[in-house]
Order: C-alpha cells, then structure tokens, then sequence
C-alpha cells in the first residue's frame, strides 16, 4: 500500500500542485516514488513540447561528431550519454511514462550528471592539451574529472531538482581552472581566446544562461521554448569552442 508520506511526494508532478493540500511535496521525489498512472493522452501541446525540448538534442550530435574527430573519447561518451539522457527525460516528463523501468525523475537526474560532466569538460580544453608544453598534467585533468563527478553525485543524491545542486559541481570546476591558470598556466596563456570562434562562443554562452534561467518557470516557458533554446546555444558554444580550442590539423595538400 502507498503510504501517506509518498502519496504526498508525488501530489505535484503526478496529482496536480497541491491537488492533496500538502504545499510541501517536491517534485524531486519522484525518483524515489515512481510513476503510478499511464501515460497521458496525446496532444498537440505535448507534440510541440516534445518537438522543442527533446527534437533540439539532435543538435549536440555536431559537437559529438568534433569530439570524436579530436579523439576526445570520455567527452564524446559523455555528450553522448547527455543526448540520451536529455531525451528520454523529457519523453517521460511530458508522456508522465517511464522507459526501461525508470520515471522522468530517474532520466533528469541522469540528464544532470551528464550534463555537469559535459561542462566540466570544458576545463581541460580551456587549459590546453594534457601533458603538452605549458599545459596541464594528465593528473591534474584526472582531478577535474574525477572531482567534479564524484561532488556531483553527491549533489544529486541531495536534490537532484534543485538548480544549485546541478550548478555546483561546474561552478568548483572552474574555480579550479582560476586557480590553475594563476598559479600554474604558462606566460601567454590568455593568447589561445583570442580568436573569433571564441569570441562567438562566448556569445552562444551568454545566451544558453539567459534562455536556461528564463526556461527554469515552466510555467511561463509555453512549450518549453527557452530550454529548447538553452538546447541550441549550448550546441553552438560547445562546437566553437572545440573549433577555437583545439582546432583539427590538415594533412599539407599534395
């Protein structure tokens, strides 16, 4: 039988915002509950929803395709797992069905994880190449990987719904890289972002945080288009910079 304590944990996201008079429910205990109703009817909302929160993963499919190029294979595996992730959150939040067993709280929690590794991955490109004249040692790129997952589970087993504890994991990674480049970058690091694709990828950065905050009121983002958004201009950053920072070197023409 269903305790009063998880009939209470699923009355927002499965009942309705205080559909049983308890205010104090969160969303984030649907991971621990489950889903306990089918999925919802077919509508056109939920196609155009679908379309934009989960059709703009196609996207990262271009700077998956730059990783692989570059040999990058834990970034390449990560992007990838956040492709999939992403996805089969947002089909079971917006269906409220589950896939291979597990709720749309089970898939964001999984989305999270992806998704402050993929950031976090930025910092050893930001550094340079591992081992490289000048740049960072293998230990130290084990460090920033290894650290921020291991503060980031520890984040989501916490709150997986709360923003800051998705944030967290990616805020400490780049104060690291801040300490890094004070006490340890080579003289002229800064010259390696000044480039236009970088200076675009700041562009598309600046925007993936505007449209990520606009997008957190789903209530007040119709179809979830900010997020689709912040989908797109994290996209665009990530394939920048990718080109700025570790650009392919051409085979010299015969």
């Amino acid at each position: 039988a269903t305790s009063a304590k998880n009939v209470r944990f699923c009355c927002k996201t499965e009942l309705g915002a205080n559909a049983l008079g308890d205010p104090a429910c969160g969303r984030q205990d649907l991971v621990f509950v489950g889903q306990r109703f089918g999925p919802r009817p077919w509508s056109p909302a939920q196609v155009a929803e679908l379309a934009v929160s989960a059709g703009t993963n196609v996207l990262f499919l271009v700077p998956l395709r730059l990783l692989a190029a570059r040999g990058r294979v834990a970034d390449a595996c990560s992007c990838a797992g956040l492709v999939v992730a992403s996805t089969a959150y947002h089909w079971c939040d917006v269906r409220g069905t589950t896939l291979l067993g597990m709720t749309g709280g089970n898939w964001h929690r999984l989305d999270n994880i992806f998704a402050f590794v993929s950031f976090a991955a930025l910092v050893p490109l930001l550094m340079g190449d591992a081992g490289a004249p000048g740049g960072p040692t293998r230990d130290e790129v084990d460090f920033v990987r290894w650290a921020t997952l291991f503060v980031g589970l520890f984040f989501q087993e916490l709150n997986p719904w709360n923003v800051l504890c998705t944030i967290a994991p990616v805020v400490l990674a780049f104060l690291y890289y801040l300490w890094w480049w004070n006490n340890r970058a080579p003289k002229g690091h800064a010259s390696r972002f000044r480039t236009r694709p970088f200076r675009l990828a700041l562009v598309a950065s600046c925007c993936a945080v505007v449209c990520f905050v606009k997008g957190l009121d789903e209530h007040n983002d119709p179809a979830r288009f900010f997020h689709g958004l912040w989908h797109v201009a994290n996209a665009c950053s990530a394939s920048l910079l990718l080109v700025a920072l570790d650009p392919v070197e051409r085979a010299p023409s015969d």
